[in-house]
């Protein structure tokens, strides 16, 4: 079942990021479960919540009229919907039974935990493959100035790891087509979609966190298709990495594209959150 919503609160996709994503995965599963609809006890709340922050300015704009909706919903009913913005639901949300499938995990604008839900992969769209040869051993490849995980690792290894804070976004498939480890610090939001990008173009993904922010950690586990370093232990990624195998590192390549195509894709992330109301 699939609750009605004003046309005001699903804007569509207008800002594509990262590049090649011509749309956010809200907007995506919003068609895909229409489509593929089936009985449950949970009701579809198809707000399209990145969209309508953004065009909101962020939600620095007025948003009285969501919360108004939102108010006036059936408190016996269960909801669910899907989110991709950082900093979660920026509405009151208490005394409504809603699940919340969340990619973020949370930004300086959370206004609490409870408005994040339960982690889903933050997927994108994949870019053109390259098919490089892996002649770099571990890369990051971003801006430096949303997080001071990012900066503590490009201060830390930038004479061991190839880190570039700003080139286009060839030159950025290519390092990670080349890389046999990519980093993915977090950024604003407690994940990144490096952890995507990187499965996407057949490099090992190293998630460095300090809030852990794991997708479907009952479906499979994120070590078996990358590497987690928590903040306290950024020094000694370099020795980390290095520790590797050859079988290893082949082992996290092989699980990691069966997993993301299981996972990571927009069809296959949107069937298991399917899998999970019904």
């Amino acid at each position: 079942m699939t609750q009605q919503v004003p046309h005001e609160f699903q804007p569509l996709t207008k800002v594509h990021y990262p590049p090649y994503n011509m749309v956010f995965f809200e907007e995506f599963f919003m068609h895909y479960f229409k489509e593929n609809q089936k009985e449950t006890s949970w009701v579809y709340l198809p707000v399209m919540w990145t969209s309508f922050y953004i065009k909101r300015k962020y939600g620095t704009a007025p948003m009285q009229d969501l919360q108004n909706w939102l108010n006036g919903l059936d408190r016996d009913k269960k909801y669910f919907t899907v989110l991709q913005y950082d900093d979660g639901i920026l509405q009151n949300i208490e005394g409504l039974d809603i699940l919340i499938f969340g990619a973020g995990g949370g930004g300086k604008g959370t206004i609490s935990e409870n408005n994040l839900g339960t982690p889903i992969p933050l997927i994108c769209q994949p870019g053109p493959r390259i098919y490089k040869e892996r002649n770099t051993f571990c890369s990051f490849v971003g801006t430096t100035k949303n997080h001071s995980i990012r900066k503590q690792i490009a201060n830390l290894f930038s004479k061991e790891f190839v880190i570039h804070d700003n080139i286009g976004y060839d030159m950025f498939v290519r390092t990670m087509e080349r890389s046999v480890f990519s980093l993915c610090p977090r950024g604003y939001g407690a994940t990144s979609f490096r952890i995507c990008e990187s499965l996407q173009h057949g490099s090992i993904p190293v998630y460095v966190y300090d809030k852990s922010w794991l997708p479907f950690a009952d479906e499979f586990n994120f070590d078996d298709i990358g590497i987690r370093i928590h903040q306290t232990k950024i020094p000694q990624i370099y020795d980390i990495l290095r520790s590797k195998t050859g079988e290893e590192i082949e082992q996290y390549l092989i699980n990691g594209a069966r997993i993301y195509k299981e996972y990571f894709t927009f069809e296959g992330c949107a069937n298991t959150i399917i899998k999970k109301v019904c």
